[in-house]
């Protein structure tokens, strides 16, 4: 093996963040929207739960933070990235919010556990994928100037980060991100895909989306809406923990009420 310089190896670990991270995100995102624009809901929340986690992993790879114990807590991750010190993180409360919701919805992919839906995901989406995603790059860089004097490229990062704000959402752009390769391809499915009803990605700043349904919903598992089921399928499928431990508990209650009675 090779052994490689400081530099070529952060050169190589930028590259491998901007790749398997950001980028596969951004593919994620626009995947989701398609979902939701299809009708697929619990399809979308497990996208838009994957995009949001990868977001929040390279904000945290990029600074340097171990990631391998998040596994899929976006919770966690959100916290963790909320926690790094000496970056300004300018999250909106309603970002708070969504995080949490697509963290107890976005896994529910098996249907395991009632799911509900209000109909504004998709924005609520778009508007967390615009704020996380402006810190998913390498900001703590540096330049050296001609008379060797290193000028640390941090503080300028986060200013620029901070001088771009929703009202002009449209002109962020990262450099050699895929989002802005999606954008700039102006005749692709994807495009199209990516600034319908979109207020934070297109060629311009959009004040007013119109023929919008906003259609809520909730369903319930047929476990859920038949208990006494549950037994035999846990036999045959693997359910999550919360889910099994909901039930056992509801089974020892039943069980203690009918001891009482007998």
């Amino acid at each position: 093996m090779h052994t490689l310089s400081p530099a070529l190896r952060q050169g190589y670990t930028i590259d491998f963040i901007n790749r398997s991270f950001r980028d596969v995100a951004d593919k994620d995102y626009i995947a989701a929207r398609i979902l939701h624009k299809a009708g697929l809901d619990i399809q979308f929340l497990w996208m838009a739960h994957q995009a949001t986690e990868k977001y929040l992993k390279a904000i945290l790879l990029y600074n340097g933070s171990d990631t391998r114990d998040i596994k899929h807590d976006l919770v966690k991750a959100y916290r963790r990235v909320r926690a790094i010190k000496d970056i300004p993180f300018d999250f909106p409360r309603i970002i708070d919010e969504f995080v949490s919701y697509l963290n107890e919805e976005g896994p529910n992919r098996y249907f395991e556990y009632p799911t509900f839906h209000h109909g504004q995901e998709v924005f609520l989406l778009d508007a967390s994928v615009w704020h996380i995603r402006r810190y998913c790059y390498f900001i703590r860089g540096t330049v050296r100037k001609p008379d060797g004097k290193e000028i640390d490229l941090l503080p300028l990062e986060i200013r620029r980060i901070n001088s771009d704000v929703p009202s002009r959402a449209h002109r962020l752009r990262i450099l050699g991100g895929f989002l802005e390769k999606v954008l700039d391809d102006r005749g692709s499915y994807l495009r199209r895909e990516l600034v319908w009803k979109n207020f934070y990605y297109g060629s311009y700043a959009k004040r007013v989306i119109r023929n919008v349904r906003l259609i809520a919903g909730s369903a319930n598992p047929t476990h859920y809406l038949h208990p006494d089921i549950f037994e035999d399928l846990d036999k045959l499928v693997q359910f999550s923990k919360p889910v099994r431990d909901y039930f056992h508990r509801a089974k020892a209650s039943v069980d203690a009420t009918d001891k009482e009675r007998a």
